[in-house]
């Protein structure tokens, strides 16, 4: 009885907490967006990270022509941060606009990281633009590419917790008032998942600089005095980078299906999703090349990042449903102003 209590309780708290006014278009539609700009905010972050990686790396330990190509990849990290914040902003929007029961509730559990993380994006960012700017001609400061990287990776956690609570509203009471004490500060990481976590952020950050490796070899091998020496060492660098991290997928995507995904009944399906994804970069990365099957690559890890987008949101769905709480009941009234607003800005 307690628990059918509970249920009942946490059933109409989610209900009482979304926007009395609702979503400015049909539910639905807004969950496919989200899934669909998740692809390229997803990217652009895992680039940043892996950019900026392969930059201190290289320059470190890395042979000439690496090091070479580490200039490239200090360039590539800011540029990718920036436009991992700009595609992020629709994604978080949508979130915000059919999930808002969640992400405000998370964003409270974990208030002085939600309010701290734009600083984090702007460190990260700044210290990689910092050794761009500054340091990679010579191989110079390299601290502030390593704090870059450190402070993309706890941007990444903090997402990642934000995400990760959202999925738990049974445990929301017991989180913000422990022993039946408030605990206002915010500074705990209530709910997290390291497969999750490493998979969609050290293992994606490996395949995203892999196809960009070899996207960037196809693109300036056209040119006349393009170096096909070092363009051919480059793509080759990308595809072994995306191969070495196809079962890294796999291992890492099962033992997510079997923590996380196994506490909403979806480990089964998860982890078909991953072996065929691992299979598919495998497969094809395996025959592509280097030189040539860049955007045959990004096709693919797109392709696969998309995958990766329809799992989140299904483990997502799935967690509130066992409160009634579906995206296609969400009440909506077609606002064109917004719609035809967002739709110019995009």
């Amino acid at each position: 009885m307690e628990t059918i209590g509970t249920e009942m309780l946490n059933t109409e708290m989610l209900r009482m907490m979304r926007d009395p006014l609702g979503a400015p278009l049909h539910p639905t539609l807004v969950q496919i967006l989200l899934v669909a700009t998740f692809v390229l905010h997803i990217f652009f972050v895992t680039l940043a990270l892996g950019a900026a990686s392969f930059a201190l790396w290289a320059f470190l330990r890395g042979s000439e022509w690496q090091k070479r190509l580490a200039r490239v990849a200090a360039r590539i990290a800011p540029n990718a941060v920036g436009l991992g914040v700009v595609t992020g902003i629709a994604p978080l929007l949508f979130v915000q606009t059919i999930y808002d029961p969640l992400w405000y509730a998370a964003n409270t559990l974990t208030g002085f990281w939600s309010t701290l993380f734009i600083f984090v994006v702007m460190g990260g960012y700044s210290m990689a633009y910092l050794f761009y700017l500054k340091g990679s001609a010579e191989g110079k400061l390299l601290w502030a590419s390593a704090l870059s990287v450190a402070l993309l990776l706890l941007a990444g956690w903090i997402m990642h917790v934000l995400a990760s609570t959202q999925l738990y509203p049974e445990y929301w009471r017991e989180w913000y008032a422990p022993n039946l004490e408030p605990d206002t500060r915010g500074i705990i990481f209530h709910a997290y998942n390291l497969p999750r976590v490493t998979f969609l952020l050290l293992v994606s950050s490996i395949l995203s600089l892999g196809v960009t490796l070899m996207l960037f070899a196809w693109y300036f091998r056209q040119r006349e005095d393009a170096d096909v020496e070092y363009l051919t060492q480059v793509g080759n660098l990308g595809k072994r980078l995306a191969l070495l991290a196809a079962p890294l997928l796999w291992i890492t995507g099962l033992a997510w299906a079997f923590t996380q995904g196994i506490q909403f009944g979806l480990h089964i399906i998860m982890a078909m999703a991953f072996t065929f994804m691992a299979l598919l970069i495998r497969e094809g990365f395996r025959n592509l090349d280097p030189l040539t099957g860049g955007v045959r690559a990004l096709g693919f890890w797109l392709l696969s990042l998309l995958g990766i987008g329809v799992i989140r949101e299904v483990i997502r769905a799935t967690s509130v449903a066992r409160y009634g709480y579906r995206v296609a009941d969400y009440p909506f009234v077609w606002d064109w102003a917004s719609v035809i607003i967002f739709a110019l800005t995009s």
